[in-house]
C-alpha cells in the first residue's frame, strides 16, 4: 500500500548524534526489506502492519523543509537524510522527492549527511556535486556481507554489496567524507575472516575514507522474527546464535573477539571509524 500525506514538519531532533542530531525522512516505511531493520517499530504507532510494503509518502517535504530552515532559530546544523527509511528506495523512481530536497538544501547551504543502500543515488550525482560546492556533503552506505546469497535473504531489495561500495567511491572527490558502515555485523553469519577481509580490502582499494562498525541489535518482536529468519535459512547456526542473544546485544565476550579482528584490519588497511560531526549542538 502506498499512502500520500501532507507532513506538518519533517526535521526530527534526537539527543544522541548518529552521526547527526537531526533527521529528515521523505518516506515512512522502506521497501529495501532488511530483516534486521530497527525502524520497523515505527509503523505500529501509525496503525500500519507491514513496514516493508506499507509506504507513506510525504509529498510536501520540500515545502516543509524550506519553512523549517527559514526559521530564525535554525542553526544550520547538519541534517541526516535517510535515517529510518531509505530515501532511494524503489518508490523514489516514481516520486523523485529527493532532488527537491537537495534544491532547498542548496539554497540554504545547509550541511547534509546522506545515507542509502541503493545505487539509485547516482542518478542525482550532478545535483549532489553542485550541492557540495556550497556546503558540506557526507555520503554513507552500509553492507553486512559480500556474499550475495546471504544478502538477498537479509536485505532482499538492496543493491549488491559490491555495487554499494563502488557507488560510494564515486563520491570521494566531491564529498567531505565517504563512510562505509559494516553493519549490522551478524554473529556466525557475516563475521567470518573471509568476509571481514573482503570488506576492508575493497574499501581501501576504492578509496573509502571511513569505516564504522556495529553489531546486530535485537529487541521486542524483531528479536523473535530474526531468530525465525536464522532458523529457516541457517538452521546449522540457530542454537549457537540464540545463545549469543540472551539480551538485546550480542554476548560481550564474543563481540570483543570479533572487534579484536576488526581492529587488526583497521591497522592493516588504515581505515578507522572516526566521523567528524559538524557543529552539533545540544538542544535547550
Amino acid at each position: 500500500m502506498i499512502k500520500e500525506i501532507k507532513a506538518k514538519k519533517v526535521l526530527t531532533f534526537h539527543a544522541d548524534a548518529f552521526p547527526t542530531n537531526w533527521d529528515l525522512n521523505p518516506y515512512r516505511g522502506c521497501s529495501i526489506g532488511c530483516k534486521y531493520c530497527y525502524a520497523q517499530y515505527t509503523h505500529k504507532y501509525l496503525g500500519l502492519k507491514d513496514f516493508h510494503k506499507d509506504i507513506i509518502v510525504k509529498t510536501n517535504v520540500a515545502e516543509c523543509l524550506a519553512k523549517e530552515l527559514n526559521n530564525k532559530n535554525w542553526n544550520n546544523e547538519q541534517i541526516k537524510i535517510g535515517g529510518t527509511t531509505d530515501l532511494y528506495q524503489h518508490i523514489e523512481m516514481k516520486y523523485r522527492i529527493v532532488p527537491s530536497i537537495f534544491e532547498i538544501i542548496k539554497k540554504h547551504k545547509n550541511p547534509v549527511f546522506i545515507q542509502t543502500k541503493s545505487t539509485l543515488i547516482l542518478s542525482d550525482f550532478e545535483l549532489i556535486k553542485e550541492l557540495s560546492k556550497v556546503t558540506t556533503v557526507d555520503i554513507a552506505t552500509s553492507v553486512s556481507t559480500m556474499d550475495e546469497t546471504i544478502s538477498k535473504i537479509i536485505e532482499p531489495n538492496a543493491s549488491a554489496s559490491i555495487e554499494r561500495i563502488k557507488m560510494l567511491s564515486k563520491f570521494n572527490e566531491i564529498c567531505r567524507s565517504t563512510t562505509l558502515g559494516f553493519m549490522p555485523i551478524i554473529p556466525l553469519l557475516t563475521d567470518n575472516d573471509e568476509n571481514l577481509e573482503a570488506i576492508f580490502q575493497l574499501a581501501k582499494e576504492l578509496g573509502i575514507t571511513n569505516i564504522v562498525t556495529s553489531f546486530l541489535f535485537l529487541r521486542g518482536e524483531l528479536k523473535q522474527q530474526f531468530f525465525e529468519t536464522i532458523k529457516l535459512h541457517y538452521p546449522e547456526i540457530y542454537f549457537d546464535f540464540i545463545q549469543l542473544y540472551k539480551t538485546s546485544n550480542v554476548d560481550s565476550a564474543y563481540a570483543q573477539k570479533i572487534n579484536s579482528k576488526i581492529n587488526k584490519l583497521r591497522n592493516k588497511y588504515q581505515l578507522f571509524g572516526v566521523y567528524k560531526p559538524i557543529n552539533q549542538k545540544v538542544k535547550t
